[in-house]
């Protein structure tokens, strides 16, 4: 799927979080989060965006001391994204909608370090079948994490990592994918 545009908003009326991707062929894909979907969702989530970064800092040979966590994974949250375009209004008239109109509601999302440890594989499932799984860069899996961290600030669900405590979770080792139900 080649990504064009992501948009992560809270809707106050659902008390939910939109996320829509659109593709470069305009094709739109919605997701709702709950507050629950979104509570198992991002330390997971975080943990694996921020760990992939910090491996593109390091050598895989490094030991990261955890004095030099919390600077490492502020460093990753907060590094440049030259090819996020975060003041572009985003476009949400669909060419087409292959999940339907309907946003999907998960019950289950899959996440995992994308191919060859880079960037984050993520998967999100409805008891009925319906599902969207996608691969992103490094880049676009921070853009998302950034997206999602505003997105909770708006929602006031007090679910706000503060950062001390993301870099404390920040394993020094690669997480295993997990799933989250």
């Amino acid at each position: 799927m080649d990504i064009h545009q992501m948009q992560v908003r809270y809707d106050p009326n659902a008390d939910r979080i939109i996320w829509q991707v659109r593709t470069r062929g305009g094709e739109l894909f919605s997701v709702w989060l709950t507050r629950r979907m979104v509570i198992r969702l991002w330390p997971p989530f975080s943990q694996l965006v921020t760990t992939a970064s910090i491996a593109t800092q390091v050598a895989p040979t490094t030991t990261v001391l955890p004095e030099a966590r919390e600077m490492l994974a502020q460093a990753a949250r907060e590094r440049p994204l030259p090819s996020a375009d975060f003041k572009t209004p985003f476009n949400p008239e669909p060419a087409a909608e292959p999940l339907g109109a309907e946003p999907l509601l998960p019950n289950t999302v899959d996440l995992g370090h994308g191919d060859g440890g880079k960037g984050l594989a993520i998967r999100v499932r409805e008891a009925n079948g319906r599902s969207l799984e996608l691969r992103l860069n490094d880049d676009l899996a921070t853009a998302l994490m950034r997206l999602i961290d505003k997105a909770l600030l708006a929602s006031e669900w007090g679910l706000v990592t503060a950062p001390a405590e993301a870099a404390a979770a920040v394993p020094p080792a690669r997480p295993t994918p997990s799933s989250l139900n």
